[in-house]
């Protein structure tokens, strides 16, 4: 009996000195984190840096978070992040976000605000920690730009998974419920005013890089696209739908040479929609109204439109008609 007490006292001691060796590496780890990012020149500031859970957790909590990237000009700022594991599976982590934080880009300003934004991480174990799945959800996301414009969803869920198939390509869901989007002034619609939300917006995307997702990532250069297959884009906007299927290749200039399915439900207001964002040029608007119209009455119904959407060396041709460049698929 006192042996096996001995033996009872012993592994709890060893438990013990193993969760106290083990937080305390997670703390020094994101301090060595912030420090590298300074000696990199970036502002890279927190607060304070705690991890407790004993036994069996090691919850990290950091506050006061502020980062700027100068190379990308991206910078981040939040009263707090948690990121959670369990002490016996420490490649599984948990993220928690605090419900308002501030994130900025060359493209802007924005102040976000959410209910329960969370995401779940299974990285490898080795020192790269490479992406093998995640899923992020978070509910009540309002975006709000500097600009003053507003973005949103009521719920938000997204899973990217590292496929078996191929290196260093992944699989991208997206589904976003009620989705809030700055309407352009004085747009007219044939199908009506729009709602105030997209009913939904979805994607079943499968994208391959050159190079693997991990630490490296996002602490250096980001992997760039080589080639992105789409099964499945959806959104539905009042009378509007859209449909999006294909896939093409992408250089090493982030130019897409492929094809991508376009089927749309009152194709007009969508082009009218996407003349006011800017999407397609003021000055090709009616010819290429005037062209859809040919093409879609070929079809017997002059309210739909199916086409490729033809790209080659970063240009685009919707069926015949040429309607300019693509954006570039190039990550910074």
């Amino acid at each position: 009996m006192k042996r096996l007490l001995f033996v009872i006292i012993a592994a709890a001691a060893l438990y013990a000195g193993y969760w106290f060796v083990g937080s305390s590496g997670a703390t020094a780890g994101f301090e060595r984190w912030f420090e590298e990012r300074r000696a990199e020149g970036w502002v890279a500031d927190v607060e304070s840096i705690e991890t407790r859970g004993f036994p069996s957790r090691f919850d990290t909590t950091l506050s006061g978070i502020s980062l700027a990237d100068p190379d990308t000009g991206v910078a981040y700022s939040a009263p707090f992040l948690q990121i959670f594991a369990l002490s016996y599976k420490p490649e599984h982590l948990i993220a928690v976000w605090p419900n308002e934080q501030t994130f900025s880009s060359p493209f802007g300003k924005a102040a976000i605000t959410s209910e329960d934004m969370r995401a779940s991480l299974i990285v490898k174990k080795n020192t790269s920690l490479a992406l093998e799945k995640t899923n992020f959800t978070a509910d009540a996301v309002k975006i709000q730009m500097e600009s003053g414009e507003t973005l949103g969803a009521a719920r938000a869920l997204m899973a990217v998974e590292k496929t078996a198939a191929a290196q260093n390509t992944y699989k991208f869901g997206v589904d976003l419920k009620d989705v809030v989007l700055p309407e352009p002034k004085g747009l007219r619609l044939e199908a009506g005013i729009l709602p105030k939300a997209l009913e939904y917006a979805r994607g079943d995307v499968t994208a391959a890089f050159d190079a693997p997702w991990d630490l490296n990532a996002l602490q250096a250069s980001r992997p760039q696209p080589t080639r992105i297959d789409v099964r499945l884009i959806e959104a539905k906007w009042g009378q509007l739908e859209l449909r999006l299927a294909g896939g093409f290749d992408v250089d090493t200039a982030g130019r897409a040479t492929g094809q991508i399915t376009i089927k749309a439900q009152n194709w007009r207001d969508i082009l009218a929609l996407s003349a006011a964002t800017g999407a397609v040029p003021a000055q090709l608007l009616r010819p290429i109204e005037q062209g859809l119209s040919l093409l879609s009455g070929l079809s017997g119904n002059r309210n739909t439109l199916d086409l490729p959407l033809k790209l080659d060396a970063g240009m685009m041709k919707l069926g015949p008609i040429p309607i300019g460049p693509a954006p570039l698929f190039r990550l910074r």
